[in-house]
């Protein structure tokens, strides 16, 4: 009884404990709704993913382990403590949610991968929409080349996996607002301190914006495309070209 008082809650899942599609590591499927007391169920019919929901998802981000000023200030690299963490921001028939987050501890050091595999949710099962992919960056860096590429991933007939632009399950189920159109997919990032978070997001077409919370609104900032990496560099150290440069 006493350990049972003690023990911890569950904040995050990490990658291994995960089910898989098809065998394949990059098509994790993650348990939704997460339990969390400041990330709320929203019942909303808006077009997109309300902010009630994409905010208070990105701060709770920025207070896990080693999620924010977690870097070395020598060297400016992460420290072993370090981790980034990734939740799928997913609409269920009565209402918008987010999937538990997946903490990353194998291959790339302190990268997650996005359940590309989508949503398992407690109420409506796997087959429930993604509309994008939310992570955080432990040393306060901005989006690489490789974020810009991360969208929801559905299985065409010929049984090839792709990414899309709009909000779909694995399955191919896709997303309608109240007016019968696609929602389109977003990707949201929570970086720089702890005590003064940087909230951004962006869509398929390279279109970063940032949270200003002094107005509360999204504010345009460039339109960013991917780099190609080249020899040895990763992919996910790349930054990517942006018009205006994007300000840091």
């Amino acid at each position: 009884m006493l350990a049972l008082a003690c023990a911890s809650p569950r904040r995050y899942f990490l990658r291994s404990e995960l089910p898989i599609l098809e065998g394949r590591f990059d098509l994790a499927v993650a348990p939704g709704p997460w339990v969390h007391e400041n990330v709320p169920i929203v019942v909303s019919d808006a077009a997109s993913v309300p902010d009630d929901l994409v905010l208070p998802t990105l701060r709770s981000l920025m207070a896990l382990p080693g999620a924010s000023d977690a870097c070395d200030a020598n060297t400016g690299s992460p420290r072993p403590d370090a981790a980034e963490y990734c939740v799928a921001l997913y609409r269920t028939p009565q209402d918008w949610r987010v999937s538990w987050p997946i903490r990353n501890l194998l291959k790339e050091q302190n990268a997650c991968q996005p359940p590309f595999g989508g949503v398992d949710d407690e109420s409506f099962g796997r087959d429930v929409p993604v509309i994008g992919f939310a992570h955080n960056h432990p040393c306060g860096t901005r989006m690489s080349s490789q974020d810009l590429k991360q969208f929801p991933a559905l299985k065409m007939e010929s049984g090839l996996w792709t990414m899309v632009s709009y909000a779909a399950s694995p399955s191919g189920r896709l997303a309608r607002d109240s007016r019968n159109q696609l929602i389109p997919a977003w990707a949201w990032l929570a970086t720089g301190h702890k005590d003064a978070p940087r909230f951004y997001k962006w869509n398929p077409a390279g279109e970063v914006f940032q949270w200003n919370e002094d107005k509360h609104h999204w504010e345009f900032q460039a339109t960013c495309h991917p780099r190609e990496a080249s020899g040895m560099r990763s992919p996910r150290t790349l930054l990517p070209q942006c018009s205006p440069e994007l300000k840091w």
